[in-house]
């Protein structure tokens, strides 16, 4: 697939990559931030266990070239306006290599939740307060556990690993011929030295039984250059050969980059398949609760982040396959656009329904990978309407917790939220974000933040622009503002302060007890 802008050409472009889950998409910018050309290309995911999700690092590679080729084809002779390219990345995924660079095993995907007894282990040798201390990561499913998994369970193929690779990582090293990794795509191995991000946690590795030398020595910031396009990469894409390859950081900094969030007075959520909520601080941003994880910014500070797994797109797919009839040849945004206009007739505050969406397992405050999913407050008045808006509005409630626990664990007040992904096209879905975080919501003219965020990375790079922030300030355009309606706004207050944020907390244990007895039956344990 490859689109194309029709828009007179500006002097200089930048590429911006993302090297998805399902996908590598490529889209070339103009130094407005107007995409000029875009295509992407997909692949799949294996799923040989339940719980296990895995690639085939090449897939990556090949989908890469193929959708720059499609989006060069898209801009023709001005291919030469490009002046370099920035890839941000599925984050967590790890491949483990040999010594020729050449993948041992498939590729383990940030969603793989089959290290559970790895996570244990480090908890059993290190409290994990000291862990997310060192490293800004309570132990839970990021690449050190994975690579654990492998020693453990595969010490055949981990005795030959070279090196552990991230997504760019691999990508870069295909491009330039440069091992390299940055900063923001290391940080969420769970081994990085969080207050000094050029560098590995040696003593936790140490204590996790891990070489340090498997992970990629060369460690660079955000907006810096990893090497240059060589000969046979230029081959294989058709981008200029020698153009700047520039490091940025995991999709999720660099969408909320790509939406403008550059203060900690802002918050960026991103309504996709996940949901991430995410801010900006220049000093390093320690939560004694260890309510969120922390992301190292291109723009040479810190993200502090929590994730709710089950996110917008994730939620609503759910809905629409089980409870929503359409015809199946009916148009994708015309089935969004019904689902929407359906949750319109549900009143505010969905008569006593809510959602709990712990679908995938839960983050902060829990940190449970047994958590499951909750609706409560069922009449038989309640419809169909009813349950999509619980889902909307059991979001947003989720999203407010999240921002009063950056907000603690900064001690900065946010005044602004950025949305961004699926959810943020729709302007209803943004007034209950509005209504129920009570602060001004502000959506972008790009829906491509994360792409973009990696294509402001690259043209800081090669000094197209003098600061991140300067690059920010050119390339991301404003396009839509909601404010809290005050009578909505006190009525999700009460249901937030009184229902919401208290009630999981009451049934925990309970919701546990029932995903493990459930698991070990069907498991015959």
């Amino acid at each position: 697939m490859v689109m194309v802008n029709k828009k007179t050409f500006q002097e200089e472009y930048v590429v911006g990559v993302d090297a998805g889950t399902t996908s590598a998409k490529v889209i070339i910018f103009d130094l407005q931030g107007n995409i000029i050309s875009e295509a992407r290309s997909s692949y799949e995911v294996i799923r040989p266990h339940p719980g296990w999700s895995e690639q085939k690092a090449q897939w990556w590679w090949q989908a890469f070239c193929k959708a720059t080729k499609q989006a060069l084809r898209g801009v023709g002779k001005n291919a030469k306006k490009i002046k370099a390219i920035g890839i941000t990345h599925q984050r967590v995924t790890i491949v483990p290599v040999d010594g020729n660079l050449q993948p041992l095993r498939n590729a383990i995907l940030w969603d793989d939740m089959r290290m559970e007894k790895q996570v244990l282990q480090a908890q059993n040798k290190l409290e994990a307060k000291r862990i997310y201390q060192r490293t800004g990561y309570y132990p839970g499913t990021w690449s050190v556990y994975m690579t654990m998994w492998i020693r453990d369970q595969e010490p055949e193929i981990f005795q030959k690993i070279y090196k552990v690779l991230l997504v760019p990582d691999f990508l870069i090293y295909q491009l330039t011929g440069n091992l390299v990794t940055g900063a923001g795509s290391a940080t969420m191995t769970g081994c990085l030295d969080i207050a000094h991000p050029n560098s590995w946690a040696a003593d936790i590795l140490s204590i996790f039984d891990l070489p340090a030398e498997i992970w990629v020595e060369k460690i660079l910031p955000g907006g810096e250059l990893a090497g240059y396009v060589h000969a046979p990469a230029a081959k294989e894409t058709g981008l200029p050969e020698n153009l700047p390859v520039i490091t940025t950081a995991g999709d999720q900094p660099c969408g909320s980059l790509g939406a403008g969030v550059i203060s900690a007075e802002q918050l960026g959520i991103n309504g996709g398949t996940s949901c991430t909520i995410e801010t900006y601080c220049p000093k390093l941003p320690l939560d004694p609760r260890c309510n969120y994880v922390i992301e190292i910014s291109p723009l040479g500070g810190y993200v502090p982040e929590i994730s709710i797994h089950s996110g917008g797109s994730a939620l609503m797919n759910w809905f629409k396959d089980n409870f929503f009839f359409y015809e199946v040849n009916k148009n994708e945004q015309d089935i969004w656009e019904s689902i929407y206009n359906l949750a319109e007739e549900a009143l505010p505050g969905n008569l006593g329904l809510m959602l709990i969406p712990y679908f995938s397992g839960a983050h902060a405050p829990y940190w449970d990978l047994h958590a499951r999913g909750v609706m409560f407050g069922f009449l038989l008045y309640h419809d169909k309407s009813h349950l999509v808006r619980a889902i909307m509005e059991g979001l947003a409630y989720e999203c407010r917790r999240a921002k009063e626990m950056i907000e603690q664990g900064t001690g900065t007040p946010v005044r602004e939220v950025r949305m961004y992904g699926g959810s943020a096209r729709s302007s209803f879905w943004n007034q209950i974000f509005a209504d129920i975080l009570g602060v001004k919501v502000v959506t972008t003219k790009s829906v491509e933040t994360t792409t973009l965020g990696a294509a402001i990375c690259a043209a800081k790079g090669v000094d197209l622009f003098s600061t991140i922030q300067e690059a920010v300030s050119h390339m991301v355009q404003i396009d839509k503002q909601f404010f809290p309606i005050d009578e909505n706004r006190l009525l999700y207050e009460k249901l937030y302060t009184q229902v919401y944020s208290q009630f999981y907390d009451r049934i925990q244990d309970l919701i546990r007890k029932s995903s493990l007895i459930s698991l070990s039956h069907h498991l015959g344990r």
